[in-house]
């Protein structure tokens, strides 16, 4: 199972939602969910802002991070997409299947991912705290599309 995490830019947002996760699942050494993270808009390379890698640091996760565009590969090669609010839904909704493609308040019913950007560390701190807030939901998520998938995969080997 691979998860995507999408915001605008991938410098603050997308990055911390990926750092969450991966902590939850480093903390139960369960190796079965890869997690990534995107932009809509930006482009290779760029580190992730002072106070996200401040964030993750503080969560004791340590991760090298480079923004990357959301691409048709990474859209083929992922099995949950997770945008930050409903407007980057809405944007890859032209893009991705419907059946991958959720944003946050899908999820959560709690509204959109504010975006923290250029603001000051307790704005990067409340959306630690959100994301946090919000990740047994998406673990749920996740069990379920890995489920229906491990079905559908059972399926079609046995038409073979």
């Amino acid at each position: 199972m691979k998860v995507l995490f999408v915001c605008t830019g991938n410098t603050c947002r997308s990055p911390m939602a990926q750092a969450v996760l991966q902590k939850r699942l480093d903390d139960r050494d369960d190796a079965s969910t890869q997690v990534d993270s995107a932009g809509i808009f930006c482009g290779y390379g760029q580190p992730m802002s002072v106070n996200t890698a401040k964030i993750i640091e503080d969560m004791g996760v340590f991760f090298t991070h480079s923004s990357q565009p959301v691409t048709p590969k990474l859209i083929e090669e992922t099995d949950l997409i997770i945008t930050m609010t409903r407007e980057h839904k809405n944007i890859l909704s032209a893009f991705v299947p419907p059946q991958k493609l959720y944003c946050m308040d899908d999820i959560t019913h709690e509204g959109d991912i504010s975006d923290p950007y250029g603001k000051d560390y307790d704005a990067y701190q409340a959306v630690r705290v959100q994301l946090e807030n919000s990740m047994d939901k998406i673990e749920e998520l996740i069990r379920s599309i890995s489920a229906a998938n491990t079905s559908e995969n059972a399926a079609e080997k046995h038409d073979e």
